[in-house]
């Protein structure tokens, strides 16, 4: 087992006989005193200095964010392992996109995923509407990890009140059969806050 890095500092340390351990250490040139306690701080440091935040929540907690510092958080929902790959939908949240519109967007990422996986072919691309009637596109890739193992990408794109999303399930040809349409199902149902 790997040890984490932190505590690798203690490992080549020898153990203290149990009559040093009791001992106080004596400070060369100093005269042994009973310790004294230090006097109480009035305030933390931590709270001593006011931060600007606002408040975050998360799944089940809430903390105090740093005003200049961005929510990146990457959703995965994790799905059965079946025909030997993982299957989840990674939802993927941008609050400032670089384009302003649902078909730009969705160009802009069909392109990326293109150039960046290896033997990537785009099979489908095509406007969809989300079970609630909201415009959306699709688009569904096929390459291959690995020599022996082909992959199915169906990939959701939407636009809401100027923030972008964009769904992610991955499947084996098997698997888009089988559990495909109910993760299309779901990745379809996603709703968003209403306007303010």
């Amino acid at each position: 087992m790997d040890i984490p890095e932190y505590y690798k500092q203690f490992q080549n340390q020898p153990p203290k006989r149990e009559e040093e351990a009791k001992k106080p250490e004596k400070i060369e040139g100093t005269s042994q005193k009973p310790q004294q306690k230090p006097e109480p701080q009035k305030q933390s440091q931590a709270s001593a200095v006011k931060d600007k935040t606002i408040s975050y929540t998360g799944n089940g907690f809430t903390l105090d964010q740093l005003e200049d510092w961005t929510d990146k958080t990457i959703y995965t929902l994790a799905g059965p392992v079946t025909d030997g790959i993982q299957h989840n939908v990674i939802v993927t949240v941008d609050k400032e996109p670089s384009v302003d519109n649902l078909i730009e967007y969705a160009d802009l990422n069909i392109t990326t995923l293109e150039k960046e996986l290896k033997s990537c072919l785009l099979l489908k691309r095509s406007e969809i509407k989300l079970k609630n009637g909201t415009d959306a596109y699709e688009a569904i890739f096929s390459w291959y990890p690995t020599d022996d193992l082909q992959i199915y990408q169906h990939q959701i794109y939407v636009f809401d009140n100027k923030v972008a999303y964009k769904l992610t399930a991955s499947f084996t040809k098997k698997t888009r059969q089988t559990i495909g349409p109910a993760v299309l199902r779901m990745m379809l149902s996603i709703k968003f806050p209403p306007k303010k």
